[in-house]
C-alpha cells in the first residue's frame, strides 16, 4: 500500500520540527509568527496554526494565551497525558504501574545515595517530616509523592524526575489503592519505616542499603496488596 502523501499542516510541523532538530530554533526560542511562517511556506494561517497544533500534542511546542510560540523545555506532560489516561481507561492496572515503578525506584535510590547534595538531603529530611507527623492519615500521601518525587531530583539525572513526574497521577493512585488496604497502626507504621530507612541510606551515601530499603518497600507494598 502507497504511503499516504502528508497534508500541508503536516508539512508545515515538520519544518518547524527540523528547525528545532537542527538546532536553529532552541529551548524557550519564540517561533515566527503565524503571518510570517504562512508566507515563507506558501500556505494559510490557518494551516500553520493546525501544524503547530500538532507539535503542541507532541509537546515539542508550548502556546500560552496572547503570546507567540515557543520552543518547548523538556517536560513530562506527553508522558503524563498517556499514562493517567491508560490507568483511567483501565488500560494498565494499578499492579502494572507498581511494577515499573519498583524497577524505576529502586534505581532512583542507589543513585540518589551516590549522587545527592547538603540540599539534597534537607528537602528529603523535610518531606520526611511531614510524613511522619501524618501517619496513618490522609495527608500522608501527598507527603508521600514529594518525598518519592525528591528522590527522584537527588540522582540529577532529569529523566529520572520527568518519569516520575509524568507517573504523578498513576502512583498518586497506586498510593492510594495501597493506603486504603492498611487496617492498623501498626501496619501504616511499617510502610513509614520503609521510607526512613531509604532516607538514612541515602543521607549515609550508602547506595547498596539505598536500593535494598526500596525493595523492601515495595516488598511491603506488595504484602498489603495480598491481605
Amino acid at each position: 500500500m502507497a504511503a499516504t502523501a502528508p497534508t500541508l499542516a503536516e508539512r508545515v510541523a515538520a519544518h518547524i520540527r527540523a528547525e528545532i532538530v537542527a538546532h536553529r530554533l532552541r529551548p524557550g526560542d519564540t517561533l515566527p509568527g503565524e503571518i510570517e511562517l504562512a508566507r515563507r511556506l506558501g500556505v494559510s494561517r490557518g494551516i500553520v496554526r493546525e501544524g503547530r497544533r500538532q507539535l503542541v500534542a507532541a509537546g515539542l511546542i508550548e502556546v500560552s494565551n496572547g503570546r507567540r510560540a515557543v520552543v518547548g523545555k523538556l517536560g513530562a506532560a506527553p508522558l503524563d497525558g498517556f499514562l493517567a489516561n491508560a490507568v483511567a481507561t483501565r488500560q494498565l492496572a494499578v499492579d502494572e504501574v507498581l511494577e515499573l515503578r519498583q524497577a524505576i525506584e529502586i534505581a532512583i535510590a542507589g543513585l540518589a545515595a551516590r549522587r545527592r547534595t547538603d540540599a539534597d538531603i534537607v528537602e528529603l529530611d523535610r518531606h520526611l517530616a511531614r510524613m511522619r507527623a501524618t501517619v496513618g492519615r490522609s495527608g500522608y500521601l501527598r507527603h508521600d509523592l514529594a518525598f518519592h518525587r525528591a528522590l527522584a531530583r537527588a540522582t540529577h539525572n532529569p529523566l529520572f524526575a520527568l518519569l516520575i513526574e509524568s507517573m504523578r497521577e498513576p502512583l498518586a493512585a497506586s498510593m492510594r489503592a495501597t493506603h486504603a488496604r492498611r487496617r492498623s497502626a501498626r501496619e501504616f507504621a511499617q510502610a513509614h519505616a520503609t521510607h526512613e530507612a531509604i532516607c538514612d541510606a541515602v543521607r549515609g551515601g550508602d547506595a547498596q542499603g539505598a536500593e535494598n530499603a526500596m525493595h523492601a518497600h515495595f516488598a511491603n507494598v506488595a504484602a498489603a496488596f495480598e491481605h
